[in-house]
């Protein structure tokens, strides 16, 4: 499978077996019309054990068109991959420590029957309390309140990646604090690819990297282009913008014609390591955050990517993690139209001020591994 989200439990399981660990991964097969990333498949030496899943994303003719799926729905409790849950168990081989990798959060269910095993719980997305923990009705909410303060109870390790959820986490379980780490995302150092030489034109490439969506919307974007044209008519027609990934239900391109930008690229989804090549063609990255409260709660897998690239980030949110980790790599603006484009500026106008990134370093996917080997032999 491809797509941001499997970098994690992709590269985490990679360079724990590197550092001496046998690594087993339990997934269901790839849905339909699901997108594959080959390059993640070749040269790695995990085992990886596939079985069946009778959840409507598997069963149901269709495309791939957007995130959400597979995460909760109001006929399902708590996502539709619980039906898969027995299917999993009945596959499950000898282990001395299990980790489970949330969203899904039906797999909290895999860890409880295993409770006799020593249990991890990587929580890539917080759930109960967050957006992602919003249910059609009340007693779900509070089912899911319970589930998730008793899997904590009986974990061994808690894992966020978001330093805000391990402290959310920790103010709702304070008796459990004590197993509540904070490990984040990271990027892959050995197989980031190195930027193309590119004779510099007058073209001010601004490029994402990632789905288009209800959640990231990039409309504030081009309204902050709009007020930025105002104010400097002569870049209208050196804005190139490109966009790496999906565009579910946002019409891209409608967008960039009405703004009158000059060229627009879509390159759709590609596969991880040739979608970092096309970002590094660029002088900008736009990072788009989730209006309203879940933008504090979340920091796009991408933005460690972003740093350890050295190109300038303008990131739209008022998530203030985010901004520490950006620091002096580019600039966070809130979601106004002039503070868009009053960051744009202010980018285009001294590009070498925003390129200083310290400890990038730290969020390699082989470091992060390290953090990780440690938690697994203090469990064991």
């Amino acid at each position: 499978m491809g797509m941001g989200g499997i970098q994690r439990v992709f590269h985490i399981p990679e360079n724990l077996r590197r550092l001496g660990w046998k690594v087993n991964i339990y997934t269901p097969y790839t849905p339909r019309g699901y997108p594959i990333d080959d390059t993640l498949i070749k040269g790695n030496n995990l085992e990886v054990i596939r079985t069946f899943s009778p959840d409507p994303l598997h069963l149901l003719p269709g495309k791939f068109s957007g995130v959400g799926k597979g995460r909760r729905d109001y006929f399902t409790f708590p996502d539709n991959k619980i039906p898969w849950i027995p299917f999993l168990l009945k596959s499950l081989g000898s282990m001395d420590t299990i980790i489970t990798s949330c969203p899904p959060f039906s797999l909290l269910l895999t860890g409880l029957v295993k409770n006799k095993t020593p249990w991890i719980i990587d929580f890539r997305d917080p759930w109960s309390g967050s957006y992602l923990g919003k249910y059609r009705f009340k007693w779900e909410e509070e089912l899911a309140n319970g589930l998730e303060k008793y899997a904590i109870k009986h974990a061994s390790v808690v894992i966020s990646v978001t330093k805000n959820h391990k402290e959310y986490l920790i103010s709702r379980y304070p008796e459990h604090q004590g197993k509540i780490h904070l490990i984040r995302n990271g990027y892959d150092e050995e197989n980031f690819p190195e930027a193309e030489y590119r004779v510099k034109d007058e073209d001010i490439i601004i490029t994402y990297m990632g789905t288009f969506n209800i959640h990231h919307n990039p409309r504030v974007f081009f309204e902050g282009l709009e007020e930025l044209f105002k104010i400097r008519p002569w870049v209208k027609n050196k804005i190139v913008l490109k966009h790496i990934g999906h565009g579910s239900g946002i019409d891209v391109k409608r967008w960039t014609e009405k703004v009158g930008i000059g060229k627009f690229i879509a390159t759709g989804y590609l596969p991880h390591r040739f979608a970092l090549r096309e970002l590094l063609n660029s002088d900008i990255l736009l990072l788009l955050g989730e209006k309203g409260k879940q933008d504090r709660e979340i920091i796009p897998g991408k933005l460690y990517e972003y740093l350890r690239s050295k190109i300038p980030i303008i990131a739209v949110t008022v998530n203030e993690e985010i901004e520490e980790l950006i620091g002096s790599a580019g600039l966070c603006c809130n979601f106004n139209p002039v503070s868009v484009a009053q960051a744009i500026l202010k980018v285009i106008e001294n590009p070498d001020q925003f390129k200083t990134i310290k400890n990038y370093g730290d969020y390699s996917w082989r470091n992060l591994s390290r953090k990780y080997s440690k938690l697994l032999s203090s469990v064991l």
